[in-house]
């Protein structure tokens, strides 16, 4: 058994050429039990239709079998109007996609869940705004529809960064100085884009929410209610 994720920049498996950027699809391992794998398709840049349209879909469907299960988080890009590539209307093209994908999954033997896009790390007045117009409202109306389970990711960042603050929450993506990362000698004002911490907090959410509702992916994960999974008594010197 395992998960296949498809997704944006914002949920993709990084390397150390992109360090420290990380995806929230990377921070989703550190819950998983230890029998399942991961399998992260996302990548920098992509929409539902350029993910088709590139056959990136094609390639996570031929690695998929009876049994596995998919998350699917776009908008990010779906948003790019000046991009006829990328754009999809959020009640037009972005819907029809994901129910292609929802029914190219299904038709396997898998399971669809989906998840609105992160928030960016904007803020006005003191609190954190959706930047991604209807996309989110969109995905969660076609799943209320077709019964799918989603996770309104956007929607959790947002209420956590309000609460939290601009200033505290900065450390959750691609915010420093210079020289203090190689890759970016030049540092970076990126407010989109994950660091570690922000991606483990995105997974976090995400399993957090999940776990809250009957969806069988849940058999993926660890139990977050429990704290006494370490012995910390091995760990010592």
């Amino acid at each position: 058994m395992k998960i296949l994720m498809m997704g944006d920049s914002t949920m993709k498996r990084n390397n150390y050429y992109s360090y420290p950027q990380f995806g929230w699809g990377q921070g989703l391992e550190l819950f998983v039990k230890d029998d399942i794998l991961i399998y992260n398709y996302a990548e920098n840049g992509r929409s539902t239709k350029s993910f088709i349209d590139e056959g990136r879909f094609d390639k996570l469907l031929s690695n998929l079998e009876k049994g596995d299960f998919v998350i699917c988080s776009f908008g990010h890009n779906d948003e790019k109007i000046q991009d006829p590539k990328r754009y999809t209307e959020p009640y037009g093209g972005y819907i029809s996609n994901l129910d292609y994908f929802a029914k190219e999954v299904e038709k396997r033997g898998g399971h669809i869940v989906y998840a609105t896009s992160i928030t960016r790390h904007k803020f006005e007045n003191g609190k954190c705004v959706n930047s991604h117009g209807e996309y989110p409202s969109a995905m969660i109306d076609y799943c209320k529809k077709t019964n799918h389970t989603c996770i309104d990711l956007n929607k959790l960042s947002i209420d956590y960064y309000t609460k939290l603050g601009e200033e505290k929450t900065k450390k959750y993506h691609m915010i420093f100085e210079a020289n203090r990362y190689s890759n970016y000698i030049n540092g970076s004002d990126d407010h989109s884009h994950l660091m570690i911490e922000g991606a483990q907090l995105m997974a976090y959410l995400f399993v957090n929410a999940i776990s809250k509702t009957n969806d069988p992916i849940n058999e993926c994960f660890i139990d977050l209610s429990l704290t006494n999974q370490i012995d910390f008594e091995a760990l010592k010197d």
